[in-house]
């Protein structure tokens, strides 16, 4: 099992997971959260200064997403683009209808139990897309 769970939550205004495809988001607010106990603590702010794309799905896009939120095991946002099957090999997407990112972290603490198991998977593997 992970120590922590790093989650990068998609956002343009640091409170409200944006309603944009996750790479569109201005910024990155990242968390971690205790698989065991499910407590969640605020890590760091990132701002998006990824690639524009040339075209919807862009491959250099998620690249260049993907290193900005290297360290992350899970995707926080209320939608996902073309590149969702190229970031379901290295992470979790949690797709959220809560919108309001403290009400949705505090909603991903009760699928624990499927993340956990996503997480486990190795790079390169599909994840599964975990709704809540």
């Amino acid at each position: 099992m992970t120590d922590k769970i790093r989650i990068a939550c998609a956002t343009d205004d640091e409170k409200n997971l944006t309603s944009e495809h996750f790479g569109s988001a201005r910024i990155y607010m990242m968390y971690e959260m205790d698989p065991r106990s499910g407590m969640v603590t605020f890590i760091e702010r990132i701002d998006n200064t990824s690639e524009e794309e040339k075209e919807h799905g862009d491959p250099n896009k998620a690249r260049s997403v993907s290193e900005i939120i290297k360290d992350s095991h899970v995707l926080l946002c209320c939608a996902m683009g073309k590149n969702l099957t190229r970031m379901r090999k290295n992470y979790c997407p949690v797709i959220s209808r809560e919108r309001d990112i403290e009400k949705a972290l505090e909603l991903l603490t009760d699928k624990l139990d499927i993340l956990s198991l996503e997480i486990e998977k190795g790079r390169g593997e599909d994840r599964k897309i975990i709704r809540i």
